[in-house]
């Protein structure tokens, strides 16, 4: 299978404040799981100092930078378990989105105050524009195919699409009707953006326009938490309350959906393999078959702490996952899932 093009995963959530996450209760049927034998982790990257709201893999396969809501970002070697160099650290609040160009050598980042930053990933240092814009905090960020532009979603609402030489706004801001974007992310083909709201709905986008061209897809169940797209551009795969849904892109019709134990915070498609991976409450992590919509773990794997991320890597070798625990827990996909070599 081709890469898959997803959205940075984001948090199903009503906040009380910028600041706290409300408790929300699992089914009786998360809280007290029957637990088979795992594959053990291969590696815990523990230093924030508050949630890691979302990483990504860098292109070597090797390194992941993470973001959280201490403000910091930390690259980490895959290899050691190691943090590479010191915390990149700038202004501007919790970091509640990331997003890797596609040439690998820049990461964007999205912070509380509305603000995103883009940091070199070899050096650690940001580049010194810093973009504005936004009036809340920013919750979701997406790199065109080519590169050339960053799309980025606001709990304010709208969505920005800016031209990443000069850092102008090309496009909006784009008033969604949706009250937050809590994720957005381009099709492969790099004309359309697909947008998730609280408002428990999807908007699909013209990026040269701005109109919307298909939706708003409605009655969802709950908020938007997390999306991707097949790369043929032909499927939108969504998250919200404990289903992760599978959408024609053309015409908004469902066409399957995958039902978790509880309610999905975030989904990832295999690079490699044809597999779907969701994690959510309380920290119960399932991995799909696509095609035979069948599940790949005799058990789901549970972690006590809400998980609030989950990735491949771009080789599909590694599977990880973050969350309400301050740290990323890196798997070893053949470990999981012995067939899938």
């Amino acid at each position: 299978m081709s890469p898959e093009f997803l959205a940075t995963p984001i948090i199903e959530e009503a906040m009380t404040s910028d600041f706290e996450v409300p408790a929300m209760p699992a089914s009786e049927e998360a809280q007290d799981p029957i637990q088979t034998e795992k594959s053990a982790p291969k590696q815990e990257f523990v230093g924030h100092e508050d949630y890691v709201w979302a990483f990504v893999f860098l292109h070597d396969n090797i390194h992941i930078v993470s973001g959280s809501w201490d403000g910091t970002m930390r690259k980490w070697d895959c290899d050691t378990g190691l943090l590479v160099g010191q915390p990149w650290t700038g202004k501007g609040g919790c970091i509640h989105a990331l997003a890797l160009s596609p040439d690998g050598k820049t990461v964007a980042c999205g912070r509380m105050d509305g603000s995103v930053q883009r940091w070199n990933t070899d050096s650690g240092k940001m580049i010194e524009d810093v973009w504005t814009g936004h009036s809340r905090e920013v919750r979701s960020l997406s790199w065109s195919p080519n590169g050339d532009h960053i799309a980025s979603g606001s709990r304010d609402g709208t969505i920005l699409i800016r031209k990443i030489d000069s850092g102008q706004t090309e496009m909006g801001p784009i008033k969604t009707g949706q009250r937050w974007v809590n994720v957005l992310v381009y099709s492969p083909s790099g004309d359309k953006i697909a947008s998730g709201g609280l408002n428990e709905t999807i908007c699909i986008w013209d990026t040269k326009t701005g109109e919307l061209v298909i939706g708003p897809i409605e009655e969802l169940g709950a908020s938007v938490t997390s999306l991707l797209w097949s790369s043929e551009s032909n499927k939108v795969y969504a998250a919200s309350d404990k289903f992760v849904r599978v959408f024609d892109s053309n015409s908004g019709i469902e066409l399957h959906r995958f039902e978790h134990n509880d309610l999905v915070n975030s989904i990832a498609l295999s690079p490699k393999h044809n597999v779907l991976a969701c994690v959510g409450q309380p920290g119960i992590a399932q991995l799909w078959d696509i095609e035979s919509y069948e599940p790949l773990l005799r058990q789901p794997f549970i972690d006590r702490q809400t998980l609030r991320c989950i990735s491949f890597s771009r080789d599909g070798r590694y599977l990880a996952s973050s969350g309400l625990d301050k740290k990323l827990t890196l798997w070893v996909v053949k470990d999981m899932v012995p067939e899938l070599t």
